[in-house]
């Protein structure tokens, strides 16, 4: 029993040192982002995908699963074999299951991890229910983000649900932010800021139908495509998921 307390101890101060680790540094909390947000960020998007109706025998894409921020809670949610990360950074990954939730879940779940940068998701399955991207598009340049958009495309069941965030014009400090679609590749930790309408028309090319969601997120935008019209929410819909802004927080306060 005291071993296993110990053992916590270090655990709880392994976080507590890493909350204090600057975004984008290697820790591998800290690499995905601002590391005191690091239980939000994995909290809210499993929340939207609650409301969304996610179930556990769907198939979900977490397009870069970094240090499993959303993943520690798909992973036990969904049935064995069922949550697929995808990511370049293999170090990150391993690091965040050696450290915190162990191999034994890993073994338990079998999700399935593809250590790659390409965009092409029908490589690995072709009818996913969810394809989920927090904060990959908000780096990406007009190519890459022309990728990301028709590889969901391609690889989206035919009832699936593409959850992507982007910087649009309504992110704070857009008109600072330093790069545009026009520059190409990859750019993290730098960012890239898109007009919701630019972000619409892209989805439309690459035969998706998108609409921005009011979901709470700190810096950025929800947004959510689907292969058809008819698959939209309606207004109401939208009202009915509420805003996701967490209460009792001040971290989070409008």
């Amino acid at each position: 029993m005291e071993s296993g307390v110990n053992q916590y101890e270090s655990l709880e101060e392994r976080i507590a040192a890493s909350k204090l680790a600057k975004a984008g540094s290697d820790d591998y909390r800290a690499f995905v982002g601002p590391p005191a947000q690091f239980d939000f960020m994995g909290a809210t998007q499993f929340a939207l995908l609650y409301m969304l109706g996610i179930r556990e025998e769907h198939n979900v894409l977490d397009v870069g699963c970094g240090s499993l921020r959303a993943g520690r809670l798909l992973i036990p949610f969904l049935l064995p074999g069922r949550y697929h990360g995808s990511d370049p950074n293999q170090r990150i990954v391993e690091e965040y299951i050696d450290s915190e939730i162990g191999k034994e879940i890993i073994q338990k779940r079998q999700p399935k991890f593809y250590f790659t940068d390409s965009t092409r998701y029908a490589e690995i399955r072709e009818d996913f229910d969810f394809i989920v991207a927090q904060s990959v598009l908000s780096h990406t340049g007009g190519d890459m983000i022309d990728g990301f958009i028709e590889g969901a495309s391609n690889a989206l069941g035919a009832n699936g649900q593409f959850l992507f965030t982007v910087l649009d014009e309504t992110a704070p400090n857009y008109d600072r932010l330093a790069r545009g679609p026009e520059a190409p590749g990859w750019h993290y930790p730098t960012c890239v800021t898109y007009r919701s309408s630019d972000i619409l028309a892209r989805c439309e090319r690459h035969g998706l139908v998108a609409q921005k969601l009011g979901w709470f997120h700190p810096r950025q935008s929800w947004y959510r495509a689907v292969n058809d019209r008819t698959q939209l929410l309606s207004p109401g819909d939208i009202a009915l998921t509420g805003t996701g802004r967490p209460l009792f927080d001040d971290r989070f306060k409008s």
